[in-house]
């Protein structure tokens, strides 16, 4: 493991243009597919990349029964379920606004982390960090959305329901941290993609569907660039600079999702959004924060996550 360079922040950079842009795609796909075919195409696409690294690679496959029920469950709460919601959720809401609620992934981590593990509770910083995200949220949604007049209401919740869903299967992917990283990220988005494509074929048939280039390009980059290559950077990048490093991507994806959703789509953020996005990334910054003694743990610098449209393996924190 090396400092971190010119090339490492360039490509920590890249990363989150990636996952913050797959919010703008995600809502150009669902404007000519429905959002099974949109989750179900990417995951496809994702999975036939991992492959072929890990073909390339020559990497192994996941060992024992526990990494593959791991494995499964994060293709499930990982992937499956979180992209299809915000699919889902995307055919009301601007891509920038889904860019801001998922920001708290790591945030809902970090809490749940405290019931779940013995070596990630609550310090003074993540309980302030928990605390701030959530006020965060609670601006964002706006009072009405909490009372149920909010007219998202629905297409709000399915974002931050995904958001939930990563976060457990951050926790879950702990079980991998000694599994071989490509193949059982391949597997991870096989198990996703075959859990979504039966349903999008069967109930939304999409050869029904008509042929929109700017739809299916999407489902393709998003497939290529912010699920399967972000897959491989990550690898990358925890390998030259450890994966406290990746921690600085959920300063960023917010930001980037709702940078690209302006420049792309035209979306001009509420000042509300903007605000709330501040006390987000505000929250995510104080939780990272230690307040009193300093602890080290080296055997958590190999631990990784993945993006947060797909999220795959984790940090031991939960952090991108």
């Amino acid at each position: 493991m090396t400092r971190p360079g010119i090339r490492e922040f360039a490509l920590l950079f890249l990363l989150a243009l990636m996952w913050g842009s797959s919010f703008t795609f995600i809502k150009i796909g669902v404007h000519a597919y429905s959002p099974l075919v949109v989750a179900a195409g990417r995951l496809s696409v994702a999975a036939l990349v991992l492959w072929a690294f890990a073909f390339i690679r020559k990497s192994d496959l996941p060992k024992g029964r526990r990494a593959w029920w791991s494995t499964f469950f994060v293709a499930l709460l990982g992937n499956a379920i979180p992209f299809f919601l915000i699919s889902y959720g995307e055919t009301e809401i601007d891509a920038g606004l889904a860019a801001i609620l998922m920001s708290v992934v790591p945030l809902t981590t970090v809490a749940l982390a405290h019931f779940v593990t013995h070596d990630e509770k609550l310090s003074t910083g993540k309980a302030l960090g928990v605390v701030l995200g959530t006020i965060g949220v609670i601006v964002l949604v706006g009072p009405e959305t909490l009372t149920g007049l909010g007219g998202q209401l629905v297409f709000q919740l399915a974002v931050l329901i995904a958001a939930v869903c990563y976060a457990i299967s951050s926790l879950v992917a702990r079980n991998l941290r000694d599994q071989p990283r490509v193949g059982s990220a391949a597997v991870i988005l096989t198990f996703a993609a075959l859990m979504l494509a039966p349903f999008a074929l069967f109930v939304d048939q999409p050869w029904n569907m008509g042929w929109d280039v700017d739809g299916a390009l999407s489902i393709l980059y998003l497939g290529i660039f912010p699920t399967g290559i972000a897959m491989f950077l990550i690898l990358y990048l925890i390998a030259r600079a450890g994966a406290s490093f990746v921690v600085f991507n959920n300063y960023l994806v917010p930001a980037v999702g709702v940078m690209v959703g302006f420049l792309v789509l035209q979306e001009v953020p509420q000042p509300t959004s903007v605000i709330a996005l501040g006390v987000i990334l505000a929250g995510i910054a104080v939780s990272q924060i230690r307040f009193g003694r300093k602890t080290v743990r080296d055997k958590d610098v190999a631990e990784i996550e993945c993006d947060p449209v797909a999220p795959i393996m984790t940090t031991p924190n939960g952090k991108k």
